[in-house]
């Protein structure tokens, strides 16, 4: 990290008042997410939190990092990539098992 873009980061951290580490509700509204996409950017390696938190543990990340997250434009397109990804993969598994279903009836009714 650059000089430059470190005073930049730390400006913000100060000005915003924000604490060393955030939660997840307050790292979603930093990145301008959902609080539901921080877990499947977790799960994508896109974040990481702080320490090495159990599966059920809160989630803490460092508020530099995050600041230094928002202000980059190219990890910005990749998370959110990442994101569109997700809906729709989940979107198509939550279709195909019903249109599978569906399309099974309808071969067992016509052998009937």
């Amino acid at each position: 990290m650059t000089d430059d873009v470190m005073q930049t980061v730390m400006t913000t951290w100060v000005t915003k008042g924000l604490p060393a580490r955030l939660d997840v509700a307050a790292t979603a509204k930093l990145l301008g997410f959902a609080e539901s996409d921080i877990q499947v950017l977790m799960a994508v390696g896109k974040l990481t939190p702080l320490g090495d938190p159990a599966p059920n543990a809160p989630k803490w990340f460092a508020a530099v990092e995050m600041i230094r997250l928002a202000a980059d434009q190219d990890w910005l397109h990749k998370a959110t990539k990442e994101i569109s990804k997700y809906w729709r993969n989940k979107r198509e598994r939550h279709m195909n098992p019903l249109s599978s279903r569906c399309s099974g009836k309808l071969e067992a009714d016509e052998v009937n």
